[in-house]
């Protein structure tokens, strides 16, 4: 369906400040030919710092950014779907480590001294793998996106690939990026083009997630 046969644009809030993923949503809804706008965080004058994720799983994490939102919506009248997302690197020799506390991995050693690099989270993947040949890993992510009304519903997508045994020569962000290696190919994730990121986990999830909203939207609309 598409959107812009409407009378009013539809507008979504996505959970971030993030602009590389508001970019991404951007991508996905010209792929479904859908003209909707995309308001981030920022747009809709969020001022409650940064949302703890203190959930046990991607899926919960998820769920909080999107209810925590939704306060905040209900708060300053607002009433409009949101788009939130987790996602993590999840190590099997490692028992799923760091998984959901990817972005934290390395908190407490950082915290300790501050003379260690930004990157330490990575140093602390490879140290403790040192030695093992099973280097399998996945990115997962989840996508939420939840109605005005509370309602709900999560995606998923998922990468495999293995973890690189070296520290790379060069390190940036995103950290893990950088030592995640995606099955049928010989590059990390960091140096995947932009057209192969798009058939990747995070990509993926928010595909599935839109295409279902769409549906969604499509049925209301022909309902009235």
């Amino acid at each position: 369906m598409n959107r812009q046969a409407t009378n009013r644009r539809q507008k979504i809030i996505f959970a971030t400040t993030n602009q590389r993923k508001i970019e991404d949503l951007h991508n996905i809804l010209k792929e479904f030919n859908l003209d909707m706008d995309i308001l981030g965080l920022k747009d809709i004058g969020w001022d409650r710092g940064e949302i703890d994720e203190n959930g046990d799983t991607i899926e919960e994490n998820s769920l909080i950014k999107a209810q925590a939102v939704l306060s905040f919506c209900k708060d300053h009248n607002l009433s409009l779907p949101i788009v939130s997302d987790d996602s993590g690197v999840f190590v099997d020799i490692l028992n799923g480590e760091p998984g959901v506390h990817t972005t934290r991995y390395a908190d407490e050693e950082l915290a300790a001294n501050p003379d260690l690099p930004d990157y330490q989270c990575v140093i602390k993947l490879l140290d403790k793998m040192k030695g093992e040949t099973n280097r399998s890993a996945e990115y997962k992510s989840c996508v939420t996106i939840m109605q005005p009304n509370g309602e709900y519903f999560q995606e998923f997508g998922v990468s495999n690939g293995t973890i690189v045994k070296k520290l790379p020569e060069k390190i940036e962000k995103s950290y893990f990026y950088c030592v995640f290696v995606l099955n049928g190919t010989k590059v990390t994730f960091n140096q995947l083009k932009d057209e192969e990121l798009k058939h990747t986990y995070r990509y993926n999830s928010l595909r599935k997630a839109i295409r279902r909203f769409n549906n969604l939207l499509s049925k209301n609309t022909n309902s009235k």
